[in-house]
């Protein structure tokens, strides 16, 4: 029988806490994310983890609506904390696991040596044998953007430990309809650990009428099919 996850205040949560809160890793999107997120549009982002990203969307569009969905309670905790403190007022929290179907499943978070969680690997499909699980409901992107009423999508940012097909999948109405401009890991390890894999996804993509490009620089790039890049924009042709 798993583990269950039950909340314990602890060094290691603190630490995370305050790293959520005084850290911003994913500044060099700024330039890039400002394209394509106007001031008064609307991003989501799949995956929040414990808001750097979700803080930067807030910053971009000031005037819009961000919405951070996060499956594990461990981290929606923090990403509540971090978004409070750091007074991100236009952003929600959407306790969910993206994908192309409707149902529930374990969330499972390794723990490390220490007891801390290793809550940065925390996937769908394998934890280890030391973990920490959390059931999640499964929903699809096109259910949630209709639930919340939604009439834009500008900005898609996802990273989900390899369900970014699933992603995908449950989302043809979004893309198809809003036409936003979508930033995805595409990570072939995590993928195939996941029933898919980084050729199937591009093909997916590419076939919704989207051309990938290449983030590092203050412009994008059109990218090649063959490029090893694990983070790719996707933008509507």
């Amino acid at each position: 029988m798993p583990q269950f996850y039950k909340f314990h205040l602890t060094i290691g949560y603190l630490t995370h806490l305050y790293k959520s809160v005084t850290r911003q890793d994913h500044s060099h999107l700024i330039p890039i994310i400002s394209r394509y997120l106007p001031r008064d549009g609307v991003a989501i982002d799949a995956g929040a983890h414990g808001g750097q990203v979700t803080r930067l969307l807030c910053g971009i569009a000031p005037d819009g609506f961000v919405v951070a969905v996060e499956p594990s309670g461990y981290t929606r905790s923090i990403l509540r904390a971090a978004l409070w403190l750091r007074r991100c007022r236009n952003a929600v929290v959407f306790a969910a696991a993206l994908g192309s179907t409707f149902g529930t499943m374990l969330i499972r978070t390794p723990l490390k040596r220490r007891g801390d969680m290793g809550y940065g690997l925390a996937n769908l499909v394998d934890g280890g044998a030391h973990s920490i699980s959390e059931p999640v409901a499964l929903v699809t992107l096109d259910s949630l953007a209709a639930q919340l009423g939604l009439t834009r999508v500008d900005f898609i940012k996802a990273d989900i430990e390899g369900f970014e097909a699933e992603l995908i999948r449950g989302a043809h109405h979004v893309l198809k309809t809003f036409r936003p401009a979508v930033y995805l890991e595409m990570n072939d390890e995590f993928l195939r650990r996941a029933g898919s894999s980084r050729a199937a996804l591009w093909a997916d993509l590419v076939e919704l009428g989207f051309t990938p490009h290449d983030a590092t620089g203050r412009t994008a790039k059109p990218l090649a099919s063959t490029a090893p890049a694990d983070d790719v924009l996707w933008l509507p042709t």
